[in-house]
């Protein structure tokens, strides 16, 4: 474990990463949990990784780690956990009798590296729809890789406050942030990743010169990070100003607060297993709730609310395997590559 790791941090993504799971379900199963909001959590993912990469990659990026070996890092990070979900979407897909098109096959192939959204509506990635932002992920990692030596602080605050604009024009036009993810709102990804990423990367570099934020309970800022994934009062209305609020101010100053707030020794295995757990749930949970669904409706006529209950719980305990037997092990092997190569 490195000097600079925050436990933190992880813990926070696994809180958001159960949300994000927990709207989907709830969007399968019509079980209430009120997590509409909960698409607000890849703003923080996005914000998370622009802090954790800029920690990790912008000491070695500017000491002359060239761009394809950081991409290649990135990918190796990433593409396990792609692959499978994909894998288990095409399994799923299959199992519901899905005819496997031209779109299907495009985005096995493809998937977020090149192009692949083009070939087919709606969805940007019907396979696993979570993939569209892991799609928005890798290009900005591109681009961060490729402009880090011009990237001082001013410059980050005038990129920030640009995609900033941009997330107001993108949440009044589309009624909130739920942008992104399919064709019709495409151009509401970049803006967000934008805002998300730079953002990170700023609070990064604020971080590294020695600004300092309060400290609060951890247990605090992980609830308050809950709450704003929790859709109240769903009547009022007004969700486009409520995001921005959110995403622009509440969400950057979490992660702020969460760096400089220590975990304490009784919670730092819950927040590494967290940790560990977020980004392989995230990307293969929708697969696998499709899946559950499929063997529910051959099941039951209208199944019951345990049977979602055991679906869901299923879903979180393949994930943990998941991330055990496939990730985990793929991107040890991958590393050793790689460490082997150099020598």
């Amino acid at each position: 474990m490195s000097k600079t790791y925050l436990p933190s941090l992880d813990g926070l993504r696994g809180v958001a990463a159960l949300a994000v799971v927990g709207s989907h379900f709830e969007n399968l199963s019509g079980i209430q949990l009120h997590l509409q909001d909960a698409g607000a959590a890849v703003d923080f993912f996005f914000i998370l990784s622009g802090f954790v990469i800029g920690q990790a990659y912008e000491p070695r990026l500017v000491a002359g780690l060239p761009w394809r070996a950081y991409m290649g890092l990135r990918l190796g990070r990433l593409y396990p956990a792609i692959l499978g979900g994909v894998a288990v979407g095409l399994a799923v897909a299959a199992f519901a009798g899905d005819p496997m098109g031209l779109g299907l096959i495009a985005q096995f192939l493809l998937l977020p590296v090149l192009w692949g959204p083009a070939v087919h509506g709606g969805e940007l990635f019907p396979l696993n729809g979570p993939q569209w932002s892991l799609f928005w992920e890798l290009a900005a990692n591109a681009l961060h890789g490729l402009v880090v030596r011009w990237l001082t602080i001013p410059v980050l605050a005038i990129i920030v406050a640009l995609s900033a604009a941009a997330l107001v024009w993108a949440s009044l036009a589309f009624g909130g942030l739920d942008a992104g993810w399919g064709r019709s709102n495409l151009w509401g990804g970049p803006p967000r990743v934008a805002f998300g990423f730079f953002s990170g990367v700023l609070l990064f570099r604020l971080y590294a010169r020695g600004w300092v934020t309060p400290r609060l309970p951890y247990p605090l800022i992980a609830l308050l990070l809950g709450l704003c994934l929790v859709r109240w009062f769903p009547d009022a209305g007004g969700f486009a100003i409520r995001d921005i609020v959110k995403v622009v101010v509440v969400l950057p100053g979490l992660v702020a607060l969460a760096v400089n707030s220590p975990v304490s020794a009784r919670l730092t295995p819950v927040s590494l297993w967290l940790g560990a757990l977020s980004y392989p749930l995230y990307a293969i949970h929708v697969p696998l709730l499709r899946g559950g669904e499929q063997v529910l409706n051959r099941l039951f006529d209208a199944p019951p609310a345990w049977a979602w209950w055991l679906c869901l719980a299923s879903t979180l305990v393949l994930a943990t395997g998941f991330e055990r037997v496939y990730d985990a092990p793929i991107r040890a092997w991958l590393r050793d590559r790689r460490r082997a190569a150099r020598t």
